[in-house]
């Protein structure tokens, strides 16, 4: 008798010591979607017409240098980019846990803005829809993100024209580190009325190293190191300033849409729930307390003997 309450009670501490590592589905994120990602070498002129249902879509990675779960998903989006399946942008949340070069207010502000305050890893698929952790629900997290590139944007057959000219291509009078961005968008946006357009502009830097970072990944790739607002116009032009790269010279120019559905206030809903004054883990804890009365009751029935 004694060693089975002794066994029960090792067992219930057991169940509620051990963590759990349960697999989130994708779920909508209602923020609307995040497409473009036409782009250039900043020192490099451009100009391009796409149509926007053939470019790749854009995958938002929120992760971090001291993350060790976000290098098995950094890991799956640089397979979908070998494909040409997405075009992957890292965002580096809360740097100063691992002191890195790499995050900035406005990439926070975007998360919470765009899709609320998570933990890393976090996967956004053209705004539209997004994946936390890195635990897949399917056989692998490529296959989850493909089924998360999948759905539609429903923008119709629209075009995106992109133009880049680095202050050393241009003959006007900017400072060395600026230059100028052009837009035009030509798409069907009739399938979210009321929303708004926002126009960016992404500075990305190919590969940048940080060896203190403690998920040992050394090199980090498609590092969004800024974000510049460039207007809520479906056309227009700007001058804008380059940042300085954290390392080497690859940053990249990218020309971002934002959508941005009107925000719904939903009236709460009141449940009667009898048993909402419980506790979680209520029928645990009252287990371990049968448990214990049991073990009381042997050492009584053993003192008497």
């Amino acid at each position: 008798m004694r060693k089975d309450v002794t066994a029960c009670i090792i067992a219930l501490f057991l169940m509620m010591a051990l963590p759990t590592s349960i697999a989130k589905p994708a779920v909508d994120t209602d923020s609307g979607p995040v497409f473009g990602g036409q782009h250039s070498d900043v020192n490099n002129a451009s100009n391009q017409t796409s149509q926007i249902s053939l470019l790749p879509a854009v995958a938002e990675d929120f992760t971090a240098t001291w993350c060790q779960n976000c290098v098995k998903v950094e890991h799956a989006l640089d397979d979908l980019e070998e494909e040409g399946m997405i075009q992957k942008y890292e965002f580096h949340v809360s740097p100063n846990l691992d002191d890195s070069p790499f995050g900035s207010d406005e990439i926070m502000q975007h998360l919470n803005s765009r899709y609320g305050i998570y933990s890393p890893p976090l996967v956004a698929i053209n705004g539209t829809t997004m994946k936390e952790g890195s635990h897949p629900e399917s056989n692998s997290l490529i296959n989850d993100y493909r089924e998360m590139i999948a759905l539609p944007l429903n923008l119709g057959n629209g075009f995106s024209t992109f133009g880049w000219t680095p202050q050393a291509n241009c003959s006007c009078d900017l400072p060395e580190n600026m230059g100028i961005i052009s837009w035009d968008l030509d798409a069907d946006l009739s399938a979210y009325p009321n929303a708004t357009l926002s126009v960016n502009a992404w500075i990305v830097e190919g590969a940048t190293e940080f060896s203190d970072g403690s998920n040992g990944q050394g090199t980090y790739y498609d590092v969004v190191t800024d974000i510049i607002e460039l207007g809520n116009e479906a056309k227009g032009i700007a001058n804008i300033s380059i940042p300085t790269a954290n390392d080497g010279d690859d940053l990249e120019i990218h020309l971002i849409y934002l959508i941005t559905l009107p925000e719904i206030i939903e009236q709460p809903e009141i449940i009667k729930d009898e048993d909402s004054g419980a506790l979680p883990g209520f029928g645990i804890v009252l287990s371990l307390v049968a448990c214990l009365l049991a073990a009381t009751m042997v050492r009584r029935e053993d003192s008497i003997a």
